[in-house]
């Protein structure tokens, strides 16, 4: 393993930390990669021989300063890759770091704006209300009076974080074997905080976030987004207005101000739901001091540096799990892991269907009021860890971010749990799912990627006919029969044929009814009933000839 001259230093005094907190082994491991020179290899003191595996991972990255502060709280999310132990330590992390001077915040202000600060603001607190690893806050009032805060990227932490982040893909390289009897890719995990830091290093990003879920709730009046000034907003500065509430931390307060907190929680689960399935797009950090109450009918999201993305075909596989296991339908479980393709090979998977069903049986036995949110995911994540079972880090974001959300509204209402959540979220899925603009766009969708991939087929059997012209594949013959070959190919270019009429049926028939004349012209309508009429009838003979050659082929 290389390292540049330029980062030597800092690479030493990683080392160094992992050394004094009794992660040797790693660096030992370093030592035989390395050509920056060995590091010297100590026991730690007894005081950190006391700690937990997480206190030392917790107390290193704090030491090694603001790349690793935020690694850490990333790391946090990422339930699949650690225990309860270190998540619990990771989630402590805080970005408690020294304040820098104003005076370089001015001046980076001034270099965004490529004019005096004064021009700009008619007001500027030069006492910070906030420090954070990658950026300080400040309050200001524009020439028009708003009042709005500024983060301001600190000075030389976007070459600090890039200089670490190269150091540990240098260093993953070395610790890929090391780790992947822990189920996971070293390397890999390394890059997705390299993506994630990099949109934390560009205020644009987070402009862009807050924009999108101000669209997204501008018709909803129970919550607040606010605005972004994008004339003033650059990478190393964002100009936001200013939300004034009651924070969720601020317990007294919501109290003397007689807040309806019941309704809050309400208010708070409703748009978590509508986020996820309406938008598929979330803010994946609803800690409490990222949430003000406006009044008992309203509340407002701040910080929107980090968020989910999550499809269709992923809420459907979750829906389906969910089903099945309040089903106890174990088999259907497994089919659907296995049909994505997370289970690996060597897995027992017996063993794995008995630990399915007592996960089932003992949450289906608790009282609604008595499951909690985070131990569900922390007891999916221990059995995901235990079979290796690697998912979407964005469905693990989702995860996370549910319990989080939980955990914020139920230490301000105890008596919260998790029946209204799941009242709320199963009631706007089949809403979603039923509604009948869904429903045809859903039928085109399906349609389309049915008429491409019967479209691709014709292409795909005669690249396969060419590769065995060629002898560039390799065939079993005692799988293979060739009694009436000439049969099969006709047969089966005929029910792609059929396949390809009924795609193109049902493709024209939704447009048809989708067209805003379908109500005006009664010819328009009954053209539309006709082509599904007509879809109905070739389905059923695609489906009797689909069978019939299975039959026979069977008998065979």
């Amino acid at each position: 393993m290389r390292v540049s001259y330029k980062d030597l230093k800092r690479y030493r005094e990683i080392a160094g930390v992992f050394v004094k907190y009794g992660f040797s082994f790693l660096v030992d491991r370093l030592n035989k990669d390395s050509v920056a020179g060995k590091i010297k290899i100590f026991e730690p003191n007894e005081e950190i021989k006391g700690l937990s595996t997480g206190e030392r991972i917790r107390k290193a990255f704090e030491e090694l300063g603001p790349t690793f502060i935020k690694i850490g709280q990333i790391l946090s999310s990422r339930q699949d890759i650690f225990d309860k132990d270190i998540i619990s330590e990771l989630e402590k992390l805080r970005d408690d770091v020294e304040i820098f001077d104003t005076d370089e915040a001015v001046k980076i202000i001034e270099q965004e704006l490529e004019k005096p600060i004064d021009e700009v603001f008619s007001e500027f607190n030069r006492e910070p209300i906030g420090s954070a690893s990658i950026g300080q806050v400040y309050q200001a009032k524009l020439k028009n009076s708003e009042d709005v805060i500024i983060k301001v990227q600190r000075p030389g932490v976007e070459d600090l974080i890039k200089s670490d982040i190269n150091i540990l893909k240098r260093i993953s390289k070395s610790m890929r074997d090391l780790v992947l009897d822990y189920g996971f890719d070293l390397p890999k995990v390394i890059d997705e905080l390299d993506e994630q830091l990099k949109k934390e290093l560009d205020y644009n990003f987070e402009a862009v976030n807050c924009r999108k879920l101000g669209k997204m709730f501008e018709n909803v009046k129970e919550v607040y987004i606010p605005k972004i000034y994008f004339d003033y907003t650059t990478k190393k500065m964002l100009v936001m207005e200013e939300v004034k509430g009651i924070r969720l931390t601020d317990k007294e307060k919501l109290k003397e101000d007689d807040i309806d907190i019941e309704n809050i929680v309400k208010i708070g689960t409703r748009a978590f739901i509508l986020q996820i399935l309406e938008h598929g797009f979330f803010h994946a950090d609803p800690h409490p001091g990222n949430i003000f109450v406006l009044n008992s009918d309203q509340i407002a999201f701040i910080d929107f540096g980090m968020v989910g993305l999550v499809d269709n075909d992923m809420l459907d596989t979750i829906n389906t799990i969910m089903l099945a296991g309040i089903n106890r339908d174990v088999d259907r479980i497994m089919f659907i892991l296995n049909d994505k393709g997370l289970i690996e090979a060597e897995v027992d998977e017996d063993n794995m269907k008995r630990d399915i069903t007592y996960l089932i049986h003992y949450y289906y036995d608790l009282p609604v009021n008595k499951i909690r949110m985070a131990d569900v995911v922390d007891e999916s994540f221990r059995f995901l860890r235990m079979y290796k079972i690697r998912i979407p880090s964005q469905l693990v974001l989702l995860a996370k971010t549910a319990a989080i959300l939980e955990g914020t509204l139920t230490d301000i209402y105890p008596e919260s749990s998790i029946e209204y959540l799941a009242k709320i979220y199963v009631s706007r899925y089949y809403k979603r799912k039923y509604n009948p603009k869904n429903i045809v766009n859903d039928a085109i969708g399906s349609s389309s990627r049915l008429y491409y991939d019967v479209k691709i087929l014709p292409r795909q059997i005669r690249n396969i006919l060419k590769n065995i012209e060629r002898n560039n594949m390799k065939i079993n013959i005692g799988e293979v029969k060739f009694t009436k070959l000439e049969d099969v190919i006709i047969s089966t270019f005929t029910q792609a044929s059929m396949a390809l009429i009924l795609a193109a049926c049902i493709i024209s028939s939704s447009l048809i009814v989708s067209s805003q004349n379908v109500v005006k012209y009664k010819l328009i309508r009954f053209l539309s009933l006709g082509g599904f009429a007509v879809s109905f009838i070739i389905g059923l003979i695609f489906i009797f000839s689909t069978l019939k050659l299975t039959h026979r082929s069977k008998r065979k």
